[in-house]
This record gives structure tokens, C-alpha cells and sequence, in this order.
């Protein structure tokens, strides 16, 4: 037991220590150059643990947060006041962090070294399914940012010859050169990462989950940009099968969806495929404190509203001027994840809002904390003191994500089945949870029902003009959207479905307000509070009274490669393209 309780801690805090940005950052060859190193994998998998953070950041560390809650505050799930220049840069910049090669370069490390571990073939093919499955993530990464990228499969040389600076300053390779080499990377992964390789290690599940959630991303973007049909289907197809071989291993849904983000130890927990360990003295983060100490944007009426009433259907279905005058009528007959997600009662400047801070929307997110917990004098509620350990991935994420390749490839090919088997493994399995328990999502003739009655939200044609989302598409994305809520998912997901203009005003309004509140109500209000129309004595808070976004455009897709590096190319006799976007 004592043998067994020391290697779980090591891996622990080999999960920790992995987020060290200088260890991450040098060089592979600078310090396992020796030979000895290579001798046993218990060297190998010390040395893996510094790629962990760079994919699973969790909550962050410190005051800096990883992609929940605030980590990706410009989407259409918050009321803030951010413009939509601030969405990418309105110049090239000379440098960007995610041009940045260092991962890949030590990942191809690995793969080029590893035979010399002394170790069978099914060992040296794990360590190398491992190094293959991060490489595959970054270079996923790099594609759904920047498109074309220079595609890297071995260790630069560094010297004067032509060949190693042919290879050294490459230009971009074609996106679909890449992609292909990225699924290459992900099928070696899945056919040879061990099923279990213990606590808090990387396992084909993991692999297979990650892979479902990076061949979504890419297969739905070269849909909706009309970039590549075909190998849109291929990705999609990948993803699917992925998030099958995920599913099919030794997971279910939790019977508490606030424990999976407001849980002090994730182990054990049955729906988690990778979380980040925090421990109070070794590694903390501050997400719980900005969940109830830090006065917040708040979420926005457009989020808000998106949670279906408890009979599941739209709350403007069948009652397009559907208002709810107060909190607690707002939050009754809902979706119960709508109350684990958004704190059942509005909490503004000048309210009575103890012990919470106020919110500028009056939408208080309280996803990541047990609220019960709020009034104690917990020295691991402070900022950069929080413990709560982080789900990094999670089986309803990889339900969601195979519901959503399934129907899309039979939007592409209607030779790809979709029926009500397909919800009932997914979406139904969500709505079942304990404590959840909302009524079935039917498919009746190719369109979205609940006992049986067939509807369509008005919702969708308003912010849709074009009608390019269907009913059912539009019910699979709005279950994505309410499930993985701040989590760091929506503007990822915007972007790929060609849809960042639910961030423009002029298509959904909703971005701008907040909750709906009668101002006797609240007689101690911050004058900084503002209805929507100043004559009114009831409404809705203009969260956005200023700064208005607007339309996006292609740029707003995708990124520039930096000038420091087309510079840098040119300097030595190179070419490095600039993306078509920013070309111009």
C-alpha cells in the first residue's frame, strides 16, 4: 500500500510541477543528451510530465486562470463591454505565443530517441503514442490558429548546411497536408497508448477523447469556411469514432454535475478522463475566489436564456414575449443546470448581496464553488489559495462532441445514419443525470420533440437569418452550450461554425443585457446600473452602454503569423507567407 500510495504522489506532483514555464521552455537536448537517461521509463515518464499542462492547464495556477470561467470572457455567454477589435489584433504583431515550435520540437524528441529506451516494443510504442498524441494537439492548435503551418516531424539541425536550413525555415505547409499528419498521429496514439497507465496518466481514453475534440474542431471549421468538404468528413468521421472508443471505456456520468468543478479531489470520480491535481502549499489557483470574492461581468441574457424550461422545451416557445419580472421567477421551472451554473438570485452593485460580490449583469456565475461553502472562513477560499482540482476532460464533453460529428456527417452524406439511438447514448444520457432529470431529447421526422411534440425555437431564425443551422443542429449545439458552460469551449465553437456573429449587436442583442429587474426592487442600486430605455422603471440591464462591436470579418477567423517571424525568414534568405486573410 505504502508502494502504491508514493507512486500515485509522485504522479501527483509530476502533474503539477509540469506547469514549470522554464523547464517547458528548454531546450530537450540541453539536459538528456546522455544516454543513461533513456535507461529506464521511469526517466522517460518524468520527462513526459512537463508536456502535461501545456494541454491540461485546468484552473491555471496562481492568479492567471487556464480557459474557465474568464479565460474566455469574449463569446456570447458573457454581457461584457469588450469590443470586437479586441477579438484578434487590428495590426500583425511582431511576436505571438502561439507561434511557438518548442513543444513540437520536444515531442519529436522523444520520438526520435525513444528506441534507445531499454524497454519491449509495446513500451517503446506507448512512450512514443504519448510524444505523438501531444505533438498532434499542438500541431491542432497551431492549424485551427493560423491555418497553413510549417509541418516539423524531426529535430532541427542547426548548422550551416543547405538542407538543415531548407528544413530550419521552411514555408507554411498546406492545411490538409497537416491534418492528415495530425490524424496519422492521433490513430498511432489510440492503437498503442496503454488502456491504463495509472493515476493521472495519459490513456487511450484520454487520447481517444482529445482526439474527439480536436477533429470536431478542425472537421467543422473546413465545413462552415468552405475550406474542404471531403476532409471536413474524414475529420468528422475520426471524431466520431474517437469519442466511441472513448465512451466505450471504464467511465459514466457523475451523479453530481457541481462536484465535477467545485470538488476538492476529482479521483474516484466517475466521469473525469483527466484532471489537474491542485494541493494547498504545492499548487493552487484562484477560480473559486473569482466565483464569489471578485465583483464580476456576470453572464449574459443570451446565456441566460438558452437554458430550456423544465419540460424541455425553448422558454419563447409558444410565448414570444415570455418576461420573467423577478429572480426567483426567472430561475423556477428551468433546467436545473441553469441554478449550478448561474446563481439563482441576481446580485448587483448596491444590492443585499452577502456573501457574494455583485455582478454587473446580475447573472452571478457559481459553476466552479460549492455555494454552501461561501460563508466559512476557509484559508483555501482566498485568492491563489483554491484547491478545488480541475476537470481537464470529461465524458460529457466526449458525448457531446460524438453527437455533434454524428449529425454533421449526415448533413454532409445522409449515408452516415443519425437516429434516436445516437441521442439517447449522448444528450439523453446528460439530461439523466441525477438531480438533472430532464425530459428526453426525441428525433421525430429529422426534427427536435419532447413527448413526442415537435418544435422549433424562434430563437434560432432570429440570430440565423440565413437559415443555415437547422432545428436539430440548433438543440445539439444548445446543449453543448449549456452543458460545458464556462468551460472554455464557446468562442472555439463559434469560430469553427462561422458564427462569431452572435457577438455583433446587430444579429443578437442579447449579448448586451442582463437580467430583467423592477427597480423598486432594488432601492440602493448603483446609479452605474442602467435599464435599457432610462424611462422605464422596469427592464432589462444595458450591460454595454458604450462600445459597440462590430460585424466580424474573415480576419477575426484567423490569426496572423507575427512580422518577427516573416522578418526573421527573410533575414536569411527565406520566405514565410503570410496567411491570405491578413495578406492583403
Amino acid at each position: 500500500m505504502k508502494v502504491k500510495y508514493k507512486y500515485i504522489v509522485i504522479c501527483v506532483l509530476g502533474l503539477i510541477f509540469a506547469s514549470c514555464e522554464e523547464f517547458l521552455d528548454r531546450p530537450p537536448y540541453d539536459n538528456f543528451t546522455d544516454d543513461e537517461f533513456w535507461m529506464t521509463e521511469t526517466q522517460t515518464r518524468s520527462y513526459m510530465y512537463s508536456f502535461y499542462t501545456s494541454v491540461f492547464s485546468g484552473y491555471g495556477s496562481g492568479i492567471s486562470h487556464g480557459p474557465f470561467l474568464m479565460g474566455q470572457t469574449l463569446n456570447d455567454d458573457f454581457a461584457s463591454d469588450i469590443s470586437q477589435k479586441d477579438l484578434t489584433p487590428l495590426e500583425v504583431p511582431v511576436s505571438d505565443g502561439g507561434w511557438n515550435f518548442s513543444l513540437i520540437r520536444k515531442a519529436n524528441y522523444v520520438i526520435e530517441n525513444i528506441e534507445r529506451l531499454d524497454a519491449d516494443a509495446a513500451t517503446i510504442n506507448h512512450w512514443t503514442g504519448i510524444a505523438r498524441f501531444f505533438r498532434a494537439v499542438y500541431y491542432s492548435n497551431m492549424v485551427f490558429r493560423y491555418g497553413d503551418v510549417p509541418y516539423m516531424d524531426h529535430v532541427p539541425i542547426i548548422s550551416d548546411k543547405k538542407e538543415d536550413l531548407d528544413y530550419l525555415y521552411k514555408d507554411r505547409d498546406p492545411r490538409a497536408f497537416v491534418v492528415d499528419k495530425i490524424l496519422e498521429d492521433f490513430q498511432f496514439a489510440m492503437d498503442n497508448v496503454r488502456i491504463n497507465d495509472g493515476a493521472l496518466q495519459i490513456n487511450k481514453y484520454v487520447v481517444a477523447g482529445m482526439a474527439s475534440r480536436m477533429m470536431l474542431r478542425e472537421g467543422t471549421f473546413l465545413k462552415y469556411h468552405n475550406i474542404d468538404l471531403a476532409k471536413a468528413e474524414k475529420c468528422l468521421l475520426f471524431a466520431k469514432n474517437a469519442a466511441l472508443l472513448a465512451m466505450s471505456g471504464p467511465y459514466s456520468i457523475s451523479d453530481s454535475y457541481n462536484a465535477l468543478f467545485a470538488s476538492d479531489d476529482l479521483a474516484g470520480n466517475a466521469e473525469i478522463l483527466m484532471y489537474r491535481k491542485y494541493l494547498d502549499g504545492v499548487l493552487a489557483h484562484s477560480t473559486l475566489a473569482y466565483s464569489y470574492q471578485d465583483p464580476q461581468g456576470g453572464a449574459s441574457k443570451s446565456l441566460a436564456e438558452s437554458f430550456s424550461k423544465s419540460n424541455g422545451f425553448p422558454i419563447y416557445y409558444n410565448d414570444e414575449f415570455w418576461t420573467a419580472p423577478t429572480d426567483s421567477a426567472f430561475f423556477a421551472d428551468r433546467d436545473p443546470r441553469l441554478s449550478l451554473c448561474i446563481r439563482p438570485k441576481y446580485y448587483l452593485k448596491g444590492g443585499d448581496n452577502s456573501p457574494f460580490a455583485y455582478t454587473l449583469s446580475g447573472y452571478s456565475w457559481c459553476k466552479f464553488m460549492d455555494d454552501s461553502k461561501a460563508g466559512q472562513k476557509d484559508p483555501t477560499f482566498a485568492r491563489e489559495r483554491n484547491v478545488t482540482d480541475a476537470p481537464c476532460l470529461r465524458l460529457g464533453e466526449v458525448l457531446l462532441n460524438y453527437v455533434e460529428a454524428a449529425y454533421e456527417l449526415h448533413l454532409i452524406n445522409d449515408s452516415h445514419p443519425f437516429g434516436q439511438e445516437d441521442l439517447d447514448k449522448s444528450i439523453n444520457l446528460l439530461r439523466a443525470r441525477s438531480g438533472i432529470d430532464m425530459p428526453a431529447l426525441q428525433f421525430v421526422g429529422g426534427k427536435p420533440a419532447v413527448d413526442g411534440e415537435v418544435y422549433d425555437d424562434p430563437k434560432r431564425s432570429e440570430i440565423n437569418p440565413e437559415g443555415d443551422v437547422d432545428p436539430m443542429l440548433w438543440e445539439i449545439r444548445r446543449e453543448r452550450r449549456v452543458e460545458l458552460c464556462f468551460e472554455g469551449f464557446r468562442l472555439n465553437d463559434l469560430k469553427r461554425w462561422k458564427k462569431l456573429d452572435y457577438l455583433w449587436n446587430g444579429i443578437n442583442p442579447d449579448i448586451r443585457y442582463g437580467a430583467y429587474i423592477r427597480l423598486d426592487d432594488y432601492p440602493d442600486l448603483d446609479a452605474s446600473v442602467v435599464l435599457e430605455d432610462d424611462a422605464l422603471t422596469e427592464g432589462y440591464i444595458l450591460r454595454n452602454t458604450e462600445r459597440q462591436r462590430n460585424r466580424p470579418i474573415p480576419r477575426n477567423y484567423i490569426n496572423p503569423v507575427p512580422s518577427g517571424q516573416i522578418q526573421l525568414y527573410k533575414s536569411h534568405g527565406y520566405t514565410l507567407t503570410q496567411t491570405k486573410e491578413w495578406a492583403e
